[in-house]
C-alpha cells in the first residue's frame, strides 16, 4: 500500500474492534482524517503512548480502502499541564469539539492547525476563562467562513465607531439602534472593537488587553446564541465531554 507522512494533533479517539483505535486528527496539509490505529489499546503496542489526546504527532500512513492505517507514530509535543486544571482540560475538550465540528474531512482549511495548535499552547502554559474561550470560538469561526458581521449595519450599512449597535444572533451580526429589534442585545463600540481584534489576531497579542477578561465574560452568551443559530449547536466548557 502507499504511505506519506504527516503531522496532526489528535482530536477524538473511539476504540474499535478489540485491540484497535479510531482517530480523527487534524493535519496543516489534509485536513480533518480518520486513520485507524491497530493494536493501539495494547499494552505492548509501541504507537499507544504517542496517540493521547491534543498530542501534536508525526504520522506515517498507509492508504487504506476506506480509513489510512497508521504504520507509525512518533509524539512531537503534548500539554502535559492540563491535567493539573480541570477547567484548563474542560476548555481544550471545548476548543477541540468546535475544531472537529466546524472541520470537514479531507479539507485544509488556512490557519485552523496552527489556530488550535496555539490554543492548546495557551491552554497549557495558564490560559483560562471567557477570554480564552471567546477567542478561540470567534477565530475559528472567521478561519472556516462563519465570522459574524461586525464592520456595519447588516441591514443599512451604517459604519460608525463611535455609535452605539446591537448585535443579532439571528441575523449573524450588527445593527444600528433603529433597525435593531428590541430584543437584540446592545454591543457597545468597546465591544465590537475587542471581537474583530479576537477575530483576526493571535491570542498573546490580546490576552493582556485592559477589561477584556470582564468584556469576554459578559459578552461570550451572545456568541454562543450565534453558534446555536448558525451551526445548530452551541458549546459550552461545563458540558464538554471527553471524545475518547
Amino acid at each position: 500500500m502507499p504511505s506519506y507522512q504527516t503531522t496532526g494533533i489528535v482530536l477524538a479517539r473511539t476504540n474499535y474492534s478489540e485491540a484497535d483505535r479510531i482517530l480523527r486528527v487534524l493535519t496543516p496539509d489534509r485536513g480533518k482524517v480518520s486513520v485507524l490505529a491497530k493494536g493501539a489499546r495494547r499494552i505492548k503496542s509501541r504507537a499507544g503512548g504517542h496517540l493521547e489526546l491534543f498530542g501534536e504527532v508525526t504520522f506515517m500512513l498507509a492508504t487504506g480502502r476506506n480509513l489510512d492505517v497508521v504504520t507509525q507514530a512518533r509524539l512531537k509535543w503534548y500539554p502535559h499541564h492540563l491535567t493539573e486544571d480541570y477547567r484548563r482540560l474542560s476548555l481544550a475538550f471545548l476548543m477541540a469539539q468546535i475544531t472537529d465540528r466546524l472541520t470537514a474531512e479531507g479539507h485544509a482549511t488556512d490557519g485552523v492547525y496552527w489556530t488550535f495548535l496555539e490554543a492548546l499552547h495557551a491552554v497549557d502554559t495558564g490560559a483560562a476563562g471567557s477570554l480564552p474561550e471567546l477567542w478561540y470560538k470567534l477565530r475559528i469561526l472567521g478561519l472556516c467562513g462563519f465570522q459574524p458581521a461586525l464592520s456595519a449595519c447588516l441591514v443599512c450599512g451604517r459604519h460608525d465607531e463611535s455609535a452605539p449597535y446591537a448585535f443579532s444572533p439571528e441575523k449573524g451580526g450588527i445593527l444600528c439602534q433603529p433597525d435593531a429589534a428590541p430584543s437584540d442585545a446592545a454591543m457597545s463600540p468597546s465591544v465590537i472593537k475587542l471581537w474583530r481584534l479576537l477575530s483576526a489576531h493571535n491570542y498573546q497579542s490580546v490576552a493582556n488587553i485592559t477589561s477584556a477578561a470582564d468584556l469576554a465574560t459578559a459578552t461570550l452568551p451572545l456568541c454562543d446564541e450565534f453558534y446555536e443559530h448558525h451551526l445548530g449547536k452551541s458549546f459550552h466548557v461545563a458540558s464538554a465531554q471527553n471524545p475518547g
